[in-house]
């Protein structure tokens, strides 16, 4: 009687496995990928890579991975190229991740793109007319990468509308002095010191007294061709959360690769591929209908 009990327990679960795997499955995927948030939210990066790629060989369908990996090997130092190709994918696969096109939208800046870095910002912009993080990085792409302080001032006034942040304050003051407005930068100096940013309000009182303008300047047109060009594919201009918190100017930032790439992409990455070719057919299946989850995002506001 224990015999056939045992036959008929393991002839059901066998029956189990093979017409509902699906859900057992995405159920499994969705787990190790909370996993994976949770292992980036306390810094153990290369964990939470581990779990993601996981994820991936699961579904890799699933955008929300290849996004957190991309901020993940951007915290561990990956090729800013690599880490773009992540980024990239997630939007392939669902063109209206918002949080994905932001990151996307910051990588191209690091690389010095700052044509496709404002198409992809401007449509997250789009998808939530809402999103401060897109607002914010829209003024630094116009300040900094497109030197168009007026179009800056209005995305940073768009964000303190919404919040009081000391990076939108910080930018502006910049974008104002950039246009010749000495009284309106002072007012962001006012604004810094009543929220106790002394860093970034003794930054602008520096600039006002040209002890660094001049120096910054000169650097600013050395460095950015440089970006464009990519003739140092590990130097490149301020990315990821910098953008987001505030950069005090472009400056050289020199990242080396710290941990191999798991994944079996069989793909030569390159910048083609990065600034417009779609994700090969062979990397990432068709996609299917998005699938995202609600996580806290892993980069500072």
């Amino acid at each position: 009687m224990r015999v056939m009990q045992k036959r008929f327990f393991l002839a059901a679960l066998l029956w189990v496995v093979l017409f509902f795997p699906s859900k057992a499955c995405a159920q499994n995927y969705k787990d190790i990928f909370s996993q994976a948030v949770q292992y980036a939210q306390k810094g153990e990066h290369e964990k939470a890579i581990e779990f993601l790629e996981k994820v991936v060989e699961l579904n890799p369908n699933f955008a929300p991975a290849y996004n957190f990996l991309g901020m993940s090997y951007q915290e561990a130092g990956l090729d800013p190229i690599e880490v773009a190709w992540y980024f990239k994918a997630a939007v392939d696969i669902d063109p209206t991740y918002e949080l994905a096109l932001i990151n996307l939208g910051k990588a191209y800046y690091g690389l010095g793109h700052f044509d496709l870095a404002e198409k992809h910002t401007a449509r997250a912009l789009e998808i939530n007319p809402e999103s401060v993080n897109a607002m914010l990085s829209l003024g630094w792409i116009y300040l900094l990468g497109k030197s168009r302080p007026d179009d800056a001032v209005q995305y940073f006034q768009m964000v303190l509308e919404r919040v009081k942040h000391p990076s939108a304050y910080f930018g502006l003051g910049m974008a104002y002095f950039m246009s010749g407005d000495t009284p309106r930068v002072l007012e962001s100096i006012t604004r810094l010191r009543e929220m106790k940013q002394d860093p970034l309000a003794e930054q602008l009182e520096l600039v006002i007294r040209g002890k660094e303008y001049a120096a910054q300047t000169q650097k600013d047109q050395a460095l950015i061709p440089e970006a464009q060009t990519r003739a140092d594919p590990l130097t490149i201009t301020p990315v990821g959360s910098q953008m987001s918190m505030g950069p005090a100017g472009p400056m050289r930032v020199t990242v080396q690769r710290t941990m191999p790439v798991r994944l079996n992409r069989k793909f030569d990455f390159n910048q083609q591929t990065v600034l417009g070719d779609p994700v090969p057919r062979g990397v990432i299946p068709s996609p299917k209908p998005p699938d995202h989850t609600q996580t806290k995002v892993l980069t500072s506001e």
